[in-house]
Order: C-alpha cells, then sequence, then structure tokens
C-alpha cells in the first residue's frame, strides 16, 4: 500500500494485512526534490510498478518497485491529479488533471488542462479491490 503525500514530496509505503485490514512497516519508497515535482494520485501496474502524477509538473512517472525511475511521460496539462488503469486488458492509463486556480496565461498555453488523457500502455494495470464493508 502507498501514500504520496504531496507537500512533503514523499511517497510512503506499507505492508497491508487484506484479512486484518491492518497496515504496517512504514518505510520510504521515493522522495523527490525538483519544485514541479509533486507526487499526487498513483496505480500499480502488474509489474508492482508505480505510476504516479506529478501535480505541477506536467508529466506521469512510472517508478520500478525499488522507487526508480523508469519512465516519464509528459502531458498536455500542468496538473495531472491521478492514475487509473482500464480498457479491456487494463492497458489503458487515464490520467485527470486540474484546472481550477491555474493562471490565465497557464490556461492558455495548456488549454486542456482540467481533462481526462488516455495512453495506451505495455504492462498492464492491476485491477482495484472491492470494498468489502
Amino acid at each position: 500500500m502507498y501514500h504520496a503525500d504531496t507537500p512533503t514530496r514523499t511517497v510512503n509505503a506499507y505492508a497491508f494485512d487484506e484479512v486484518a485490514g491492518t497496515v504496517s512497516g512504514k518505510r520510504e519508497f521515493a522522495r523527490f526534490d525538483g519544485e514541479t515535482e509533486r507526487p499526487d494520485g498513483a496505480a500499480v501496474d502488474s509489474d508492482g510498478c508505480y505510476w504516479i502524477a506529478f501535480y505541477r509538473g506536467g508529466k506521469v512517472v512510472r517508478l520500478s518497485p525499488r522507487g526508480e525511475r523508469l519512465a516519464e511521460y509528459a502531458l498536455p496539462a500542468m496538473c495531472p491529479t491521478m492514475c487509473a488503469f482500464g480498457g479491456p486488458e487494463m492497458r489503458t492509463l487515464y490520467v485527470t488533471t486540474a484546472r481550477q486556480n491555474r493562471e490565465p496565461d497557464e490556461l492558455a498555453r495548456l488549454p486542456q488542462s482540467g481533462g481526462l488523457f488516455a495512453m495506451q500502455v505495455d504492462t498492464p494495470g492491476l485491477p482495484e479491490p472491492k470494498f468489502a464493508g
């Protein structure tokens, strides 16, 4: 289980016991230093890689299961907010983006801000577990 703390630019990983519903073993998974590298929403693929939206970074980054940067994908919006896998084989990565509180000059340069984007990926995502309660 992961938690992205956008203000501190840190992603923490945890062990999750599905039966007991408990979380333990907090560890730092990734830390980012760049002004525009603000980790936000994310999803995990079937290789265990972590796909994360960089709010104010205009990109999605794929990290290895060890937190190493594998790839970056630019978006035509400055503030991606969340990644999610979908499609028939879970090979479409959907990315939401924000538009609110953006400067007029930014919106003029990036008019698709606030849109939903989709890209095909080689490694399928994992289905989200259904809430049992």
